[in-house]
């Protein structure tokens, strides 16, 4: 396997995707990669340079749209190519999510212009969720907070290290990281609601989101889920993964 923070080396090239950015971390049996993306610069011919299908559902969809979508996709292919994998046309799903090859298991998110790409095989984990957000303004905060947060105590762990529009980024992250891990097993939206952040460590940056509704017959209230994230001045990373017990990575 690759080693950690490996430069995946190209040519420089004046396409949307910037390839010479592209980062490879392998760990616990999970694959990261990581590059930057400039939707400006983006024009059709991007999909046909890196030899990726443009969707039909896609073909009308705005340049921006069409440059995160590339750029998740291209950072599939390098994730599956690292696992030695073969790198095939990765269908949308009803709700943008990635369908994955038989056997892998994954998660793509981009916000502005970075994306990533996480993926393992699913005979190690059971549940992977990633996401990217640009810190929410103070304005946007105080409109959407209702729809994310069902508790005040669910701030607790991130109110004495960071503003208020910037925890609340994180707990809106966090929240998207669970609905992408869970969503597969699931088949069908849910929302903010039905979980609650329980507890956290700013030092360790990391969250638990635990259930407050049942979801499916094996996913229940009560469950609890640990979110991991980063974060700098511009946005959050944060990840859920759920390791399958008593199985050794390679």
């Amino acid at each position: 396997m690759l080693a950690n923070n490996l430069k995946f080396n190209v040519n420089s090239n004046t396409h949307c995707v910037d390839l010479k950015s592209t980062i490879i971390q392998c760990h616990n049996g999970l694959i990261t990669t990581e590059c930057l993306f400039f939707p400006e610069l983006f024009n059709d011919g991007n999909f046909e340079f890196l030899n990726i299908k443009l969707p039909e559902s896609l073909k009308r969809a705005v340049s921006k749209r069409k440059a995160e979508f590339l750029a998740g996709r291209y950072l599939a292919r390098v994730a599956l190519q690292t696992m030695g994998k073969p790198f095939w046309h990765i269908p949308i799903g009803e709700n943008r999510e990635p369908i994955w090859p038989s056997g892998i298991i994954g998660s793509i998110s981009h916000s502005s212009n970075i994306a990533q790409c996480i993926i393992s095989e699913n005979k190690y984990y059971q549940y992977i969720g990633l996401d990217i957000e640009h810190w929410i303004s103070e304005n946007d905060r105080q409109s959407i907070e209702s729809s994310i947060i069902t508790a005040s105590s669910e701030y607790e762990s991130l109110i004495p290290h960071l503003p208020l529009n910037k925890a609340l980024t994180v707990i809106f992250s966090a929240k998207e990281s669970l609905f992408k891990a869970l969503y597969k097993n699931i088949g069908e939206y849910f929302d903010f609601s039905a979980a609650q952040v329980t507890s956290g460590s700013f030092r360790q940056k990391e969250l638990t989101l635990t259930l407050i509704t049942d979801l499916s017959d094996t996913i229940k209230c009560g469950d609890k889920f640990k979110c991991t994230y980063t974060i700098n001045n511009e946005h959050v990373i944060t990840k859920i993964t759920v390791k399958k017990e008593k199985l050794s990575y390679p």
